[in-house]
């Protein structure tokens, strides 16, 4: 992910699209580091990839729906609403739900970011950078979801061998 140099975004924005490669960065760990130990000691940190999906979109959609809202518009409010709820109910989820949820939200995003109260508000600079977060959170989470899969199969396999 290439960040946006300073003269590209305002200051506020400049931190904050650090901090946002920072949480990418950690996303992709984790979505990494469940593949290595054994199922068991992976299952718990499962859960930790679709939360951390779900506090970078309502962030997101907080950023840009709230731009909006002192701009006097209202377009955003029935996806953000969506989106927001989606967000909310993610620790709640196990991760084989949780994970898909914040896929097809990540996804909902992507096409928030195209309206045009969005693209004509937020610098193209600052949106190119989201689109590469957002394409580092979809791999994730398809990692997170391709291991749930992967050891739902083992484990049909060994039940039906052993």
């Amino acid at each position: 992910m290439r960040l946006p140099r300073a003269p590209e975004l305002p200051d506020a924005l400049v931190t904050l699209s650090r901090l946002q490669f920072l949480h990418g960065f950690v996303v992709v760990a984790v979505a990494t580091a469940i593949w290595l130990p054994d199922p068991v000691t992976a299952r718990p940190w499962l859960d930790i990839v679709p939360v951390l999906a779900a506090l970078y979109l309502l962030l997101q959609t907080g950023l840009y729906f709230g731009a909006e809202l002192a701009r006097g518009g209202r377009t955003l409010a029935p996806a953000a609403s969506l989106l927001l709820t989606a967000c909310a109910a993610t620790p709640f989820l196990p991760a084989w739900l949780s994970t898909p949820l914040m896929a097809v939200a990540v996804m909902m995003l992507f096409g928030l970011e195209k309206v045009g109260a969005v693209r004509e508000h937020w610098p193209e600079a600052w949106l190119r950078g989201r689109k590469q977060h957002m394409q580092f959170v979809m791999v994730s989470l398809a990692s997170v979801l391709f291991w749930l899969i992967s050891q739902d199969n083992r484990a049909l396999l060994n039940a039906a061998g052993g």
